[in-house]
């Protein structure tokens, strides 16, 4: 559940953009600031919850300066990569986003346990895969014809489901070792 917590203002602006990408952005925006206010508020802030604020915040700013700029075409694939770009940064500095959520389902004894910090870098990598490759068919869809509705809503869906899919078999492996370790 906390994933879809820390994925409310993606969500919020993939169901709101269709009707006008400025209230798309904008309550993304506005999701993303409560979001990160209550994790300033609580001391743990991470890079997902600052990278998706900073993203909305810039995209509903633009999306209220000038509403007829084309880059409302290419938001889907300057989301996914910058879903992307914070994934990978986060590998890079070897804290994968995913600590986040995992520390919220893992008892805190196994936090500093490599086993636990690889799990979550093969999860995180699995991440910036799937936003990775929704990155660059968002582009290669609007590069064609920026109101393929379809394809273009397809490519979105692909880049969080599949690796949700993997991530999820992944975890629930590394679980079950993890149980028979201790067992």
């Amino acid at each position: 559940m906390n994933y879809v917590r820390g994925f409310a203002p993606w969500l919020c602006y993939a169901a709101l953009s269709p009707v006008d990408w400025r209230l798309g952005t904008g309550v993304a925006a506005l999701a993303a600031l409560y979001l990160l206010a209550l994790q300033l508020r609580a001391r743990t802030v991470d890079l997902l919850a600052a990278a998706t604020c900073g993203f909305f915040v810039v995209m509903a700013a633009i999306a209220l300066a000038d509403p007829g700029t084309g880059l409302q075409h290419w938001i889907c694939a300057l989301a996914n990569a910058t879903l992307a770009a914070t994934a990978l940064a986060s590998l890079v500095v070897h804290r994968p986003f995913t600590l986040t959520f995992a520390r919220a389902e893992v008892p805190r004894e196994f936090w500093d346990s490599p086993r636990f910090l690889r799990v979550n870098m093969v999860l995180t990598a699995i991440w910036a895969t799937g936003f990775t490759l929704g990155a660059l068919a968002c582009a290669a869809v609007v590069d064609y014809d920026h109101s393929a509705t379809v394809p273009l809503v397809t490519a979105q869906v692909l880049a969080f489901v599949l690796p949700f899919a993997a991530g999820g078999r992944y975890a629930a492996r590394a679980r079950a070792r993890a149980a028979q370790a201790l067992a």
